[in-house]
């Protein structure tokens, strides 16, 4: 008993240092090929460099349509990696609706097997990616009258946290497809912007990019306030409206 209530708190310190090591592991290597790459990007205000990228992206092939898919799924099953990088990488390569085709196979893949793991291993799974006080504040979506209207408007709204979210809905009841649909249509519109905006820095257009990144990462700002007044309104309701904890469901713990 002492050993077990010992090694729970030496599991949390070993899995949030490797959450923090991860991110700052990412956000060093963005950092660093933001410096390398942001001399090459603006040489794509010449139309001989930015046919040089269409050629090279055509020779890749189904190579690089493949490499890409697997970055977007690695993306998804990683809860605390931002996405918007991948959406515009995918902008970038495949153009504004290429890119959201391949975003939305990819994340329908990653979606599909976070939500198959986690509901067959549950919490114990979850806890390896997501900290608890994040899904438990969730629990109110375990009502079934509320709950599928709730999930999409989560993923319409920009800056909300979609991949916790995903990490989430295996402990409810709600099924795969159903969960699937209502989470790639949900998350269509910022996919948008962001391969939107992807494809415009490839055509050179800069100071346009720049002007929809800014409104859209405006709308993300007010997307997390929403967000955490929908969680917190919904934390205030007594617990017969809001839903049993995530714990009480039938899944694995």
């Amino acid at each position: 008993m002492i050993q077990n209530m010992s090694s729970k708190p030496l599991k949390a310190l070993i899995l949030k240092t490797l959450k923090i090591t991860a991110m700052v592991a990412f956000a060093v290597a963005f950092v660093v090929l933001t410096v390398i790459l942001a001399p090459k990007i603006l040489t794509l205000q010449d139309p001989a460099v930015r046919e040089s990228v269409r050629a090279k992206v055509d020779a890749a092939g189904m190579k690089g349509v493949v490499a890409v898919f697997l970055l977007q799924v690695i993306q998804v099953v990683i809860a605390f990696v931002p996405g918007e990088p991948v959406e515009l990488l995918c902008g970038f390569l495949y153009g504004t609706f290429g890119g959201l085709l391949l975003c939305l196979v990819g994340i329908a893949a990653g979606t599909a097997l976070v939500f198959t793991f986690s509901r067959f291993f549950g919490r114990r799974y979850i806890g390896a990616f997501v900290d608890s006080d994040k899904y438990k504040k969730l629990a109110f979506l375990r009502n079934p009258v509320r709950r599928d209207a709730m999930f999409f408007l989560l993923f319409l709204i920009p800056g909300t946290p979609k991949d916790v979210l995903t990490y989430f809905a295996p402990l409810t009841k709600i099924p795969l497809a159903r969960f699937m649909a209502i989470s790639c249509m949900g998350r269509i519109p910022s996919l948008i912007s962001s391969t939107f905006i992807g494809s415009n820095i490839k055509e050179g257009n800069f100071l346009f990019s720049a002007l929809v990144f800014v409104i859209f990462g405006a709308l993300g700002l007010v997307g997390i306030v929403i967000y955490n007044r929908v969680i917190e309104k919904y934390r205030k309701r007594k617990p017969a409206d809001r839903g049993k904890p995530p714990a009480a469901d039938n899944v694995p713990k």
